[in-house]
């Protein structure tokens, strides 16, 4: 058992890394669809989503979001479990990343993604 998660660790950590090199894009998602914001995050692994407050302040926000776990801790760091609004919806689940290791890493698959932020 321990074999096959340190396989699936090391599997893990290989495509997070070739995902984390290659050049980040920008996208405005607020004309997106979900299935639009998770094709581009399937595609590309991680990219910058810009989309407008939902307080209605006016401001843009952003952030690198990614399409695995794998990516974030390639990285040193751990997924988290957001949402972005899309035309469709305003609650788009994605992840993020954030440094360091999770809170929750009790369990082996602890190491790579949290659902609590």
């Amino acid at each position: 058992m321990k074999k096959l998660i340190l396989a699936s660790a090391v599997l893990m950590l290989a495509a997070g890394t070739a995902a984390a090199q290659e050049p980040i894009n920008r996208y405005d998602i607020q004309n997106m669809t979900c299935n639009q914001v998770h094709g581009i995050l399937a595609s590309q692994g991680a990219a910058i989503l810009r989309y407008p407050a939902p307080s209605g302040s006016g401001r843009t926000l952003y952030d690198r979001y990614v399409s695995s776990p794998a990516v974030c801790f390639a990285q040193g760091g751990h997924a988290v479990q957001r949402v972005v609004p899309t035309s469709d919806t305003n609650a788009c689940p994605t992840l993020s990343c954030k440094p360091g290791p999770p809170e929750c890493d009790d369990m082996a698959l602890g190491l790579f993604y949290c659902d609590d932020d």
